[in-house]
């Protein structure tokens, strides 16, 4: 296993790619702010908060744009084309407490490996939480990142190692072309803990620890309740766009996640008292969206009849734009209709993975039926035409689900125009 995640894998290299196009097909929009912050030429751990299972790992080979290698929890290895397909991911397993003591040994090989990937220049990413989470809430970090910090950093010695922070949000964590973004934070320096490090090491690994909590939170949407967390999520929905009003921000998707954190960051200033009165609008005006058929992440946009209007006839004129070629298009676009979600939904318990398998569903399909259409126009028309399917295969596959999209606006705008003028 020794470097192993770390060297170069040619078939890694020619269908990475692959892979990340996936994702921006699967996300409608798909925000990155702060990649300033990123240290490239140093060596550095990414620690993302953990919110979407694999989805997590995908986004950020998407920020990253580059072999990037993680650790995860053992227990999604079980399955022999999970553990497959993780692998071929550089992805390896670290093992907990709750995997048998027994396995905890076989986590010094990890250990080592990760140092070993740090510093030959590769990013290492960590999920710091250790478990995903259903909820825009930070869980407690665990304490292997930080102890792979310690380590690296006593062997680079004067060398900086950096934990670069990044908050993640999606709109929805289960059903794909939503819209997903990535806050990076500025990169924290290992350096500074090292003095402590030398003479008290678990100080130094709570001061680590304590550091990537506050910069975590700064960088996602940290909801403060626990208790009335369905209330404070929908309040800050409720607020959205009075918040971008105040913070002069255009509406848009990360703007609107920015609005959101400003938000829970404002109550977090609140006693509880001053609290609740919040709270109880945000589960008002959650009842009144399921009362309307339209989910909070709808409600927030400012959607209005006129833009649901502007949308249809956007949509007609691309319709018609693709009547001429309608055969063509079907063709490439088989997969991109059926609905994979329901399987998913039936086979799956843990919601939180629900979206990670059906994005590898839909791509290994879309992936197929590209193949055979290349080889059926390529057979039966010339290398030409096979290559032009193969193209509007590619395209279509990030052009209908978005024809989706637009409908379900339309949808939603009119359902939501209908109920406020009734």
């Amino acid at each position: 296993m020794k470097n192993k995640l770390a060297d170069f894998n040619f078939f890694y290299s020619l269908l990475l790619p692959v892979v990340l196009y996936g994702v921006r097909c699967h996300y409608r929009t798909f925000t990155v702010r702060g990649k300033e912050n990123i240290p490239w030429g140093e060596h550095f751990i990414i620690a993302p908060c953990h919110q979407n299972a694999l989805m997590d790992a995908l986004v950020i080979l998407q920020v990253m744009n580059r072999k990037t290698v993680f650790l995860a929890r053992a227990d999604i290895f079980q399955n022999p084309v999970a553990r497959f397909f993780l692998t071929w991911l550089r992805i390896s397993p670290v093992y907990r407490i709750r995997d048998g003591r027994e396995s905890l040994s076989r986590n010094e090989e990890i250990f080592n490996t990760a140092r070993e990937v740090i510093e030959k220049g590769v990013p290492l990413c960590l999920m710091a939480e250790g478990r995903h989470n259903d909820r825009h809430q930070l869980l407690p970090l665990v304490k292997g990142m930080f102890r792979i910090a310690g380590a690296t950093q006593s062997e680079l010695g004067d060398k900086p190692l950096y934990i670069l922070p990044v908050g993640l949000d999606y709109d929805h964590y289960e059903c794909p072309y939503h819209n997903v973004g990535a806050n990076i934070g500025k990169p924290i320096d290992i350096r500074q803990f090292m003095s402590e490090y030398k003479t008290n090491e678990p100080v130094a690994l709570n001061q680590m620890r304590s550091a990537l909590t506050s910069s975590l939170k700064a960088q996602m949407h940290d909801v403060v309740s626990h208790d009335r967390y369905d209330d404070e999520y929908a309040y800050c929905h409720f607020k959205t766009q009075d918040a971008l009003h105040e913070l002069r921000l255009y509406n848009n998707p990360f703007n609107r996640f920015v609005a959101r954190r400003h938000i829970s960051e404002s109550i977090a200033a609140l006693p509880d008292e001053q609290r609740q009165p919040l709270y109880d609008q945000g589960a008002t005006f959650a009842e009144k969206c399921r009362q309307r058929g339209v989910p909070l992440w709808f409600a927030s946009k400012n959607w209005t009849v006129g833009k649901s209007l502007l949308a249809l006839l956007a949509l007609l004129l691309t319709v018609a734009a693709i009547v001429p070629i309608w055969q063509y298009w079907l063709l490439s676009n088989v997969t991109v209709f059926l609905p994979t979600h329901l399987f998913v939904q039936r086979v799956i318990q843990d919601s939180q993975f629900r979206s990670s398998v059906n994005y590898g569903i839909r791509l290994l399909l879309q992936f197929i039926n590209g193949i055979v259409v290349f080889i059926v126009f390529t057979c039966t028309h010339d290398i030409l035409w096979g290559l032009g399917m193969a193209g509007l295969c590619a395209l279509s596959a990030w052009v209908t689900p978005r024809i989706f999209m637009l409908l379900r606006d339309v949808w939603y705008g009119l359902k939501l125009g209908s109920r406020k003028s009734a």
